[in-house]
C-alpha cells in the first residue's frame, strides 16, 4: 500500500502501533511499571538465593517482579562479568520492575521509556497457581530491541500463557549498547579473554539462578526453555553457540531473530575492537593506554550521547562478540557442528518484517523513501552485493520504493536467515520445527501492513507495556493456539498440537503458516522470500 500522508499525519499516528509492533514501545513512557489496582500481595513467601521476597496476585497467577538475580554493574562492574547479588535481610518487595539498564531513547527527542540504572539485573517472575509438589517447566522470555534497547518491564503480562499453559516465565534485564558489549584488548587481559559479551554472560547469570531458585516456585530446572524475538532471537542463537550456557537450558524458540547471516550475528573480536575503538575516541577516550579507565569514569549519559547507542539504521554497532570464550564461533557454524543436536527448536519469521522498519527508520523520521534513497541504501547495507539485490528487486515490481525495501528487509534479513538457521540445526542433527506467521493485528494500514516485525508478540503475551492487547476474536483464538503450542513445546519438547496439521521437523521444504483464518502447512517459503539469491550471500550489514 502506498502511504500518501504529510509528516505531520505519520507523527500523529497512534503511538500504539508502534507498541504492538513490539519496536520499543513509544507509549512505555507513560506506563505502570508496578503493581496495578485490585492486585495483592502474594503469600506466602518464597525464598531466593540472596534472601526472601513476596510478590502479588493478579490474573490468577503469582507475580514476582524487580527480583535482583545479580549485582550493580556500576563502578567496577561497569564492563565486566556480572557479580552475585548481594544478601538481604527481612522480606523484600517484590511488586515492581526494577530500572531498565542504561539506553538511549527509542526515537529522537523522546523521554526515556521507564527509569534506568547500572542497577539492572533483575529478573520477573510469572508463576501459575499450583499445587505442592507439581513441577512445572520455565520459559526464560530474552528481550529484543537490536541489542541498544529492551526491559523486561515491557513484558509485563504472560498471564494466560502461564495460566493455561502451565509453566513459569521468567524475565531477566541484561546489558545492552555498550554497556553490554564492548569490546576491548585490554577488557580480553583483564578478564580470561571475555569480551564484548557482557548481555550475554548477564542472561547465563539469569539462567544459571533459574536453576538455583526454581523449585522455590515449584519450577523444573532441568526443564528451561529459552525463547526471544528479535535481538532476542539473536540472543537465544548466542546461547546456543556459547560452551558457557551448556545446560542451563533443554528447548529453544526463535522468534524473528536467525542465527545466520543477519547485522546481529555476532563479529570477529577485530571487528569489534574497531567499533569501540572509534567509539571511546569520539567520546575523548582515544589514548589506548588509558581509553578503559576513562570509559569507566564518565557518566552514564555521556557514554549515551555516541550515535551508534540509538536504532537508526539496519546496520547495528553493538552485538555480542566472538570472543574466543563465551562465544566461539558463530551460531550458524555452532549448529550445524551439533549444538542443539539434543535441543529441540522452534524457529519462525513474520511474512512483512520488514514494514516495522520503514515505519521506524523512515516514517518516524519524517521522511519516505525514493528510487534515489532506496538504490543509496542498498549499497550502503549490502555493498557488493547491492547490484544483484536491486536487479531481483526493482522498483518496477512494487507500489513503492517504501514496499521494494521492506521486502528486501523481509527475505534478506529475516526470512531466508530463518531458513538457513533451519537448515543448519537439521545439518547438525537437530528437531526444528519452522513457522511464517501470517496474521495481521492491525489489518490494513499505511503505517504497520500485515505481519509486520513484532507482530506475533501480543499473540505470545497478553499485556505490552501495562497495556492489555487486544485481539479480534479470530486473532485470540489464533493466540490461544500459539500459546498453547508453545506451553506443549516447554512440557514436551514437542509444539505439535490437534490444532495443527501434521508439522514435520524434518521436512525441508514444508513451514507452517501461522493465520487467523487458516493455519496450513506451506511449500512456498524459499521462492516466495527469494532465498536462491539470499543463500549465496554470507552475511548482511
Amino acid at each position: 500500500m502506498r502511504f500518501t500522508g504529510t509528516a505531520v499525519e505519520r507523527h500523529r499516528y497512534p503511538a500504539r502501533l508502534l507498541s504492538l509492533a513490539g519496536i520499543i514501545g513509544l507509549i512505555a513512557a507513560f506506563s505502570p511499571t508496578g503493581a496495578a489496582p485490585g492486585d495483592v500481595p502474594s503469600d506466602p513467601a518464597v525464598t531466593v538465593s540472596a534472601g526472601t521476597i513476596r510478590g502479588i496476585h493478579a490474573d490468577g497467577i503469582q507475580k514476582y517482579l524487580g527480583v535482583p538475580f545479580a549485582a550493580s554493574t556500576a563502578d567496577t562492574g561497569r564492563f565486566a562479568p556480572p557479580r552475585p547479588a548481594p544478601s538481604w535481610t527481612g522480606i523484600r518487595s517484590a511488586l515492581a520492575h526494577g530500572p531498565q539498564c542504561p539506553q538511549s531513547p527509542p526515537l529522537p527527542n523522546l523521554p526515556a521509556l521507564q527509569p534506568s540504572s547500572e542497577d539492572c539485573l533483575t529478573i520477573d517472575l510469572y508463576v501459575p497457581e499450583h499445587t505442592d509438589g507439581e513441577v512445572l517447566p520455565v520459559m526464560v522470555w530474552l528481550y529484543g530491541g537490536a541489542f541498544v534497547l529492551g526491559s523486561n518491564a515491557q513484558y509485563n503480562s504472560p498471564a494466560r500463557l502461564v495460566r493455561e499453559g502451565r509453566v513459569i516465565v521468567a524475565i531477566p534485564n541484561y546489558r545492552v549498547g555498550p554497556f553490554g558489549f564492548l569490546a576491548l584488548p585490554e577488557l580480553a587481559a583483564e578478564n580470561s579473554g571475555i569480551t564484548g559479551t557482557w548481555g550475554t554472560l548477564d542472561q547465563q547469570a539469569a539462567l544459571r539462578w533459574i536453576r538455583d531458585n526454581a523449585p522455590a516456585f515449584g519450577g523444573d530446572p532441568e526443564n528451561v526453555t529459552l525463547f526471544g524475538e528479535s535481538a532476542g532471537g539473536m540472543s537465544v542463537c548466542t546461547q546456543l553457540a556459547s560452551p558457557t550456557a551448556r545446560g542451563l537450558y533443554a528447548k529453544a524458540i526463535v522468534e524473528s531473530g536467525s542465527c545466520a547471516r543477519s547485522p546481529l550475528v555476532p563479529p570477529t573480536e577485530e571487528v569489534a575492537y574497531e567499533r569501540a575503538a572509534d567509539y571511546a575516541a569520539d567520546l575523548g577516550c582515544g589514548e589506548p593506554a588509558t581509553r578503559l579507565r576513562c570509559l569507566r569514569e564518565l557518566p552514564v549519559d555521556q557514554l549515551l550521547s555516541s550515535p551508534t547507542t540509538t536504532l537508526s539504521t539496519m546496520n547495528v554497532g553493538w552485538t555480542p562478540v566472538r570472543d574466543g570464550v563465551v562465544i566461539t564461533t558463530s551460531p550458524e557454524e555452532a549448529l550445524s557442528n551439533g549444538a542443539a543436536q539434543d535441543v529441540p527448536l522452534i524457529v519462525g519469521s513474520n511474512a512483512e518484517e520488514g514494514a516495522t522498519f520503514i515505519a521506524l527508520l523512515d516514517y518516524a523520521r519524517a521522511t519516505m523513501p525514493t528510487a534515489e534513497s532506496y538504490a543509496a541504501w542498498a549499497q550502503n547495507l549490502f555493498q557488493d552485493n547491492s547490484t544483484r539485490i536491486l536487479d531481483r528487486y526493482p522498483l518496477s515490481d512494487f507500489a513503492s520504493p517504501a514496499a521494494a525495501k521492506a521486502q528486501v528487509i523481509t527475505d534478506g534479513v529475516f526470512a531466508c536467515p530463518a531458513l538457513f538457521t533451519t537448515e543448519a540445526a537439521r545439518r547438525g542433527g537437530a528437531q526444528v520445527w519452522q513457522y511464517q506467521f501470517n496474521d495481521a493485528p492491525l489489518g490494513s494500514n499505511p503505517l504497520l501492513p500485515g505481519a509486520f516485525h513484532g507482530a506475533e508478540i501480543p499473540y505470545v503475551f497478553s499485556a505490552l507495556m501495562g497495556v492489555p492487547i487486544p485481539l479480534p476474536p479470530a486473532g485470540d483464538q489464533l493466540s490461544q493456539r500459539i500459546q498453547q503450542s508453545w506451553a506443549q513445546f516447554a512440557h514436551t519438547g514437542d509444539p505439535r498440537t490437534p490444532a495443527f496439521p501434521p508439522w514435520s521437523p524434518t521436512a525441508s521444504d514444508t513451514t507452517l503458516e501461522l493465520g487467523s483464518d487458516r493455519i496450513v502447512l506451506g511449500n512456498s517459503f524459499s521462492p516466495q522470500h527469494r532465498c536462491d539469491l539470499w543463500s549465496a550471500i554470507d552475511h548482511i550489514g
